[in-house]
């Protein structure tokens, strides 16, 4: 691998964000199909429900199409303290995300949840190689341990 240019840095950063910002408005609009179109083919997918790991692209879209019919009518998906590494081809997001809902005690904002995001640069352009979400639990009494207001 080689090292990259402060430049080619800030500009794959940008590409990166942006795409971020088409899966979360994908989320928003419940569209399985744009939310996985900047994924690999055999991506890996570690969720924080069951099954707990997927495998592939079409296998993804369909955990999504299944889960939508459970969140409200209208939510906004919202990240915090997003933070991005870039290294030639390859780069890696982390951070928190969390589903804000209407109305607000629906169970899709329960929590704040972490993420990671492992990305391949495939023909030029950024690829979803590996996602990971996951919620804290209390290793006491094996609980998760919601974090709604950070």
């Amino acid at each position: 691998m080689t090292q990259s240019s402060a430049a080619q840095i800030a500009a794959d950063k940008a590409e990166i964000e942006t795409l971020v910002a088409d899966w979360r408005r994908a989320v928003e609009a419940k569209d399985a199909d744009g939310l996985v179109r900047n994924y690999q083919d055999d991506t890996v997918l570690f969720d924080a429900i069951p099954p707990f790991q997927t495998v592939g692209k079409e296998a993804v879209r369909k955990i999504w199409q299944t889960v939508f019919p459970y969140f409200p009518d209208r939510f906004k998906s919202e990240h915090k303290d997003l933070t991005f590494h870039v290294d030639g081809d390859l780069a890696v997001v982390f951070g928190l995300h969390h589903f804000v809902p209407e109305p607000a005690d629906h169970p899709c904002g329960a929590t704040w949840m972490r993420i990671t995001v492992c990305l391949h640069r495939v023909d030029g352009e950024w690829r979803v190689l590996h996602e990971h979400v996951s919620v804290p639990f209390d290793p006491m009494t094996g609980q998760a341990a919601l974090t709604k207001d950070l």
